[in-house]
């Protein structure tokens, strides 16, 4: 390879790969090479498997190969050097990003995904979609990194099924063969990183989107890419604000948390739903209205960080902090507020709100809960849940106060959906017509 290229710099480096950056001998144009020792099977066929997707494949947001190599030691692919930053660095460093921003590159990404799932005879998963996977060059975005792309067949199966935690589909950790839909998982994963420095309405009026297309089950997503360019697409013809309006205007705006003491999941089961309601597509915010050091701790936390605006972001989640009683409260106009108060019962007993109680369940818990519970009244818009999955304990409370009394299920992160928290969440918002 040397006689016909001079190497510049190196662009990467693993154990046994890198990536270098090389100049043409007689054509003076630069390109990069991928280089991969011959003793490392894997990463040999992942690497002719990128260049068998990569040959037949001509679209402006692909990058071009020139040629594949070998040498005693080394295969070599190579290809068009794509001059630009990744969409990581891009958004690290970015202050705010405006909704047509996001929405122009979500688009130019979808027309990319359209061309390689419209491929015949079979399409092309992608699997791998993640910031540092997207090259801006001015305002072109350039996909890169093909190396664990897959052909889908007609029957079902695909030749590979990877991907990288937090942008891979749920599927792939369940053993699913992934097919076109795992893409679209991928796309909405990458919107919601490049939302987190978007101006909260125009967040939420893309929330939904991101929702649909990040559903934990794939048959509740978008189908097709093209659904989801079509909704990108209208929200830059005629704006959001209107249609956030109508889809919002007969939802519940407050719903306010608290519990029967310490200790019993009550800040943990608010996070939950909030989460919840977001991945649901309802643009929702979590409100701290006790004096706590969540939040705060929460900022310093591995992926999360406090926004220009206050808000807590970490991962579906966003949360305000207690300010204090001197500073003015959230717009709550365009989203629902799932409002924590701790053990601040009494607070919010004289509201009208909708209001859920998280009652200690252990045996330790019950007599502080049956003393509190027998001095408030026990209103319809009163909402009893009995934690840690304690169902008997629950019936109890249900025969005593003559009440429903929801059992939460055992949780350990308050972040993560589970199957068992999804489904209590529907049976609540069903029952509770919310």
């Amino acid at each position: 390879m040397s006689d016909k290229y001079q190497i510049v710099s190196e662009l990467g480096k693993g154990s046994s790969s890198e990536v270098l950056l090389v100049e043409h001998r007689k054509l003076k144009t630069y390109r990069a090479v991928k280089c991969v020792k011959k003793t490392t099977s894997n990463l040999r066929s992942q690497l002719l498997s990128e260049a068998d997707i990569l040959k037949n494949l001509k679209h402006p947001c692909i990058p071009t190969i020139y040629d594949v190599e070998e040498d005693d030691e080394y295969y070599y692919i190579i290809e068009e050097y794509i001059q630009g930053q990744s969409l990581e660095a891009f958004v690290l460093h970015q202050e705010c990003i405006s909704i047509d921003t996001v929405v122009h590159m979500t688009l130019q990404i979808c027309d990319v995904m359209k061309y390689l799932h419209n491929q015949k005879p079979e399409p092309i998963i992608y699997q791998d979609l993640k910031p540092e996977h997207i090259i801006l060059c001015g305002k072109r975005i350039v996909l890169i990194d093909f190396g664990i792309s897959s052909y889908f067949t007609g029957n079902g199966n695909t030749y590979r099924n990877f991907g990288t935690q937090g942008y891979a589909p749920p599927e792939k950790y369940q053993g699913i063969t992934c097919d076109i839909r795992a893409d679209i998982y991928g796309i909405g994963k990458i919107i919601e990183f490049m939302s987190s420095k978007m101006p909260l309405k125009e967040f939420q009026c893309l929330k939904p989107f991101t929702a649909k297309a990040t559903v934990y089950d794939r048959e509740e997503r978008y189908q097709q890419i093209e659904a989801l360019e079509a909704d990108l697409q209208e929200v830059l013809r005629n704006g959001c604000q209107k249609k956030q309006q109508t889809k919002n205007k007969h939802l519940l705006t407050e719903l306010a948390v608290a519990g029967t003491q310490r200790r019993v999941g009550t800040t943990h089961l608010a996070i939950s739903l909030t989460c919840f309601f977001n991945q649901n597509g309802r643009p929702c915010i979590y409100q701290e209205y006790h004096k706590s050091d969540c939040m705060r701790l929460l900022a310093k936390e591995d992926g999360g960080y406090m926004r220009n605006d206050g808000l807590i972001a970490y991962e579906k989640f966003r949360g305000i902090p207690y300010y204090g009683e001197g500073i003015e409260k959230w717009d709550q106009t365009e989203n629902l507020h799932v409002q924590d108060y701790g053990i601040q019962l009494h607070d919010i007993l004289e509201n009208n709100k909708k209001l859920m109680i998280v009652m200690g369940s252990r045996p330790w818990e019950c007599e502080q809960t049956k003393y509190l519970l027998e001095k408030i009244c026990l209103r319809n818009n009163l909402v009893l849940i009995c934690n840690y999955g304690n169902r008997v304990q629950a019936k109890n409370f249900a025969r005593m106060y003559h009440h429903r009394v929801y059992c939460f299920p055992p949780d350990a992160d308050p972040f993560r959906m589970t199957r068992e928290k999804r489904r209590f969440f529907q049976k609540l918002l069903r029952q509770e017509g919310w």
